[in-house]
Formats: C-alpha cells, sequence, structure tokens
C-alpha cells in the first residue's frame, strides 16, 4: 500500500469509518479495496465485472449481510432507478453454492430490508483479483429502464460504524437496461442428431406439436422449475398465438420448426413457409427442424439445411402422444434418460394433460440424479442471438 493510501486508511481509522462513501480499509485476508467495477449487457444477461486490489474469498463474505454492522463483509452490485429511493443489492458470497448462487436484499429509503431472496449466478474468476458476474436480470425484478448502481465492498473496522469501499467513488454510475428478444440461433446447417454429448451429465426437454391451450401449462412448470426447453411448432398452429410464441423466446426457451401440416417428407418450401410464420410473430428465424414421425431421409435434411436448418430428432420417447398416463410417461423418460439425451414430449396434438402432470417430476427426478437441462441449440454448443429493441 502505497503512503498516501496509508494516510486516508489511518484518516478513516480516526473518523469511525462512518459513512457509505468513506475510504475502505483493508483488514483480514478476504478483504480487498474496490479499484474497478463495469456493468453491460450481454443478450439476456447482465454481466457484472469487479476488480480488487487483493484476493477475495467469497465463501467468507456474507450473501445477506447486515448492512448496519461494524464489521460486515460483503461484496455487492447496488441499483435503484433515477429518482427512488428503494434499492437492490446483488451480494456475492456464501458457505455453499458461491461460484451459482448470490443473495439479492431489497432495501428501503431508510436503509431496511424490506426482502430477500437467492438468485442463481455465474460468477467466475478470471484472475485472484477479478471477478465477473453474470446473472438474468428479469430473476432480480430488473426490468428494461435507466438505473444508478454502484460497487459496495464492506470492511471491518474499530469504529462504530461500518467502513465501505465503493466505486464509482463520487457519484452512482448510470446504466440503462434494454428490451431485447431473440431473434435466432447459432448451428442452422446441415446433418442430422439424435442426442447431444454423452460426456456430460445434460439432457434437453422438447415439446412437439404446439402451440396449443396446454402450452401455458408447460410454461408454468419449465418457469417454476428454472429449466428452459426446445418447442417445436407446427405452422398451421401459429396463427392467433403470437403472444404464447414471443413468451416461449422471452422465458429463455427456443422454437423449432416442425413443418406447416405435419406431413411426412416435407420439403423446402414447406420448411420455408414455416420459418417465415414464426419469424414473422416472433422475429425469431429457427436453425432447428424437427421432422414429422422422425422420419429422415438425404432429401428432408437436404431441405431442412436449405432453409437454414439442423435436423434434430431424439433418443428419448415415452409415446406420450398414445396419451399412456402420467405415471407411464414419467418411468419411461426417467428410466431412458442418459448424458446427452434429447427428450420428446408432445405439448400439442391431443390431450396433453398426462404429460404436463408428468413433467414437475420427472425434472425433479432427473434434477436430483445430477442432470441439468439445456435447450437444444445449447445442448450442441450453440445459441441463441438476441439483439435489443425499443
Amino acid at each position: 500500500m502505497n503512503r498516501a493510501r496509508k494516510i486516508l486508511c489511518i484518516f478513516a481509522l480516526l473518523l469511525g469509518c462512518v459513512g457509505a462513501g468513506a475510504p475502505a480499509v483493508a483488514l483480514g485476508a478476504s478483504g480487498g479495496d474496490l479499484v474497478h467495477a463495469g456493468i453491460k449487457q450481454a443478450g439476456r444477461s447482465l454481466i457484472f465485472s469487479l476488480r480488487t486490489s487483493s484476493a477475495v474469498a467469497l465463501q467468507r463474505m456474507r450473501r445477506f449481510p447486515d448492512f448496519s454492522k461494524p464489521k460486515p463483509r460483503y461484496l455487492c452490485i447496488a441499483l435503484r432507478r433515477p429518482g427512488s429511493h428503494h434499492e437492490k443489492r446483488l451480494c456475492l458470497g456464501g458457505a455453499r453454492k458461491s461460484r451459482q448462487r448470490i443473495g439479492l436484499t431489497r432495501l428501503d429509503g431508510t436503509g431496511a430490508v424490506i426482502g430477500t431472496a437467492t438468485l442463481a449466478a455465474r460468477v467466475k474468476r478470471p484472475g485472484a483479483r477479478k471477478l465477473i458476474v453474470t446473472i438474468l436480470p428479469g430473476e432480480a425484478g430488473l426490468t428494461p429502464r435507466r438505473y444508478r448502481w454502484r460497487a459496495i465492498e464492506g470492511l471491518p473496522c474499530p469504529g462504530p460504524g461500518p467502513c465501505v469501499d465503493r466505486f464509482p467513488t463520487r457519484h452512482d454510475g448510470a446504466f440503462r437496461l434494454r428490451p431485447v428478444r431473440a431473434v435466432g440461433c447459432t448451428g442452422g446447417r446441415r446433418g442430422l442428431v439424435r442426442n447431444g454429448p454423452r460426456g456430460r451429465k445434460v439432457v434437453a426437454l422438447t415439446f412437439d406439436d404446439g402451440p396449443s391451450t396446454y402450452t401455458p401449462g408447460f410454461l408454468r412448470v419449465l418457469r417454476h422449475k428454472h429449466v428452459n426447453g426446445t418447442f417445436f411448432e407446427l405452422g398451421q398452429e401459429t396463427s392467433g398465438n403470437a403472444r404464447l410464441m414471443r413468451r416461449i423466446l422471452a422465458e429463455g426457451n427456443e422454437i423449432g420448426n416442425h413443418s406447416t401440416h405435419h406431413s411426412a417428407d416435407p420439403g423446402y418450401a414447406d420448411l420455408a413457409n414455416t420459418s417465415a410464420r414464426i419469424e414473422r410473430l416472433t422475429h425469431f428465424r429457427p436453425c432447428l427442424f424437427r421432422p414429422p414421425y422422425g422420419a429422415v431421409n438425404s432429401g428432408v435434411i437436404s431441405a431442412a439445411a436449405r432453409a437454414g436448418m439442423r435436423s434434430v430428432t431424439w433418443d428419448v420417447d415415452p409415446t406420450d402422444w398414445s396419451n399412456p398416463g402420467s405415471g407411464a410417461v414419467y418411468s419411461r423418460i426417467v428410466s431412458a434418460a442418459r448424458p446427452g439425451s434429447i427428450i420428446l414430449m408432445h405439448d400439442g396434438g391431443g390431450n396433453r394433460s398426462g404429460t404436463l402432470a408428468a413433467l414437475p417430476r420427472i425434472i425433479h427426478t432427473l434434477r436430483n440424479r445430477g442432470y441439468r437441462f439445456k435447450t437444444v441449440s445449447s445442448l450442441l454448443g450453440n445459441r441463441l442471438i438476441y439483439h435489443p429493441y425499443g
């Protein structure tokens, strides 16, 4: 620490380190002065970067700190709307899953806590003194608008009040969270896949023949379970369902092409027509095609490739289209699922109440067995493409 900073720290100690804007006093192995902080939007994600002058031990930071105590240990990003005194603080740390979870604390205008929640996050450490935190802003209740923000670090000190380091140091930063929508996906090329890589316990849940009146129920389960799926839709079912289709995408799921009328061996014109319908209603251009009945040949694969799509079938089929009952759908899926499986289900084309009833148990059981869930594009190493609008 240079001479000037030592003088500042001694001065802060004498003042009791009172106030949110007081200089930080780095004490203890997990302490560290904030050097820089940044915030940016990348597609649906909100990304924070934090850099400190010394390494931060995440496990010793408090995910839900008491900000009023004199010896706190926390590292947070605070956000508020301009003109509002209410604030949200996203805080790193926790003894468990500190790389996968962060804390959300809501404060009123007096600084009193009015709510807490745990959020899924991806916390990376590219260096000993740098942290990258990625969240989905909607999970934190952050809607597209302008925000004021700052990074704050609580440090132990012997004075009567807490010592707090912050960046920016003088004024809150300004940031605009923009609305985004999915417009396409990578990986739309010639080929046929029945499953993803077998090396990791990841599976993809897929739903065919919609959208239908059952689709909102499937979406509710996926949202409640924090899972995304892939919906292969029929062109003939898209009319009047634009809002539902946009909801599918807005919640992080993806849409695939399942032909116009569910006819075997559809040609290029059929597939191009369905993709055009989907794009006209949602602004999203599918890059995945599921052949009706799973029937494929070189002509179908070529037609899909010409329309910018990869052909996708499955390796787990509970034959739920025949309505065998929720118990049968559940047992057939959980007994056949393997790492990399693409699991076939139906959200349209008939009575899908049995499949819908089985879905929560399917997710619960596979998750307890160590499986994670991804969209088909993500399972195959590709991604959805998001563009801002408005």
